[in-house]
């Protein structure tokens, strides 16, 4: 059983691997989030104006409404998959919260055989981080609406394929955006805590 002093603890190169086998494992949805999908998605609320209770983020990670939910071999497995997928959530909360500088995706933390496999990993990410807006979006309306912080959103929408308007856009300005994700989720995070500051006053 995972404490509630570990549930902040970054995943390990083995934890996140069980979970990646068992997200892509014939026991979930063929539509189950991937791993790099879900820190995107994760990301998301982790950086956005509303405080999401897993019961609102999780049956998302598992795939559309009408999938199936897991299959889990035991009440013990069970126990454990739904550790690791608080713990990364948390982990990712706790280092917004600490160090949010120190931000890279998951996809920018891991080596690829092809480059072509980076690139596929930072579109799926980049696409599942707009999912997580969607859980949400009357609240995330003030920074679409907002003309200059607007454009934190672009590396997402242009790295993830979101939007028929970035089809002419070729691979090496594709890859600057990727390169400019990071500092554009963190400015997102920012700008959240900014105006929830406003609010306060």
């Amino acid at each position: 059983m995972i404490s509630p002093q570990n549930l902040g603890t970054p995943l390990s190169s083995d934890e996140l691997l069980r979970l990646e086998d068992f997200l892509v494992s014939s026991r979930t949805s063929d539509n189950a989030m991937s791993i790099d999908m879900l820190d995107g998605y994760l990301t998301a609320v982790a950086v956005g104006p509303d405080t999401l209770l897993p019961d609102q983020w999780l049956p998302y990670v598992w795939g559309l409404e009408d999938d199936a939910p897991p299959e889990f071999a035991s009440e013990d497995e069970a126990g454990e998959i739904m550790g690791l997928l608080l713990r990364h959530m948390n982990s990712i909360v706790r280092l917004f919260i600490e160090n949010p500088d120190s931000f890279l995706p998951l996809y920018e933390r891991c080596s690829f055989e092809e480059e072509s496999d980076r690139d596929l990993a930072a579109e799926s990410w980049a696409y599942a981080f707009a999912m997580g807006i969607e859980l949400s979006r009357e609240s995330w309306r003030p920074l679409f609406d907002d003309d200059e912080a607007y454009g934190l959103l672009l590396p997402i929408f242009i790295v993830g394929g979101i939007g028929d308007e970035w089809d002419r856009i070729g691979d090496d300005e594709t890859g600057e955006w990727r390169d400019a994700l990071p500092e554009a989720v963190v400015g997102i995070y920012e700008y959240w805590v900014a105006r929830q500051a406003e609010d306060g006053e």
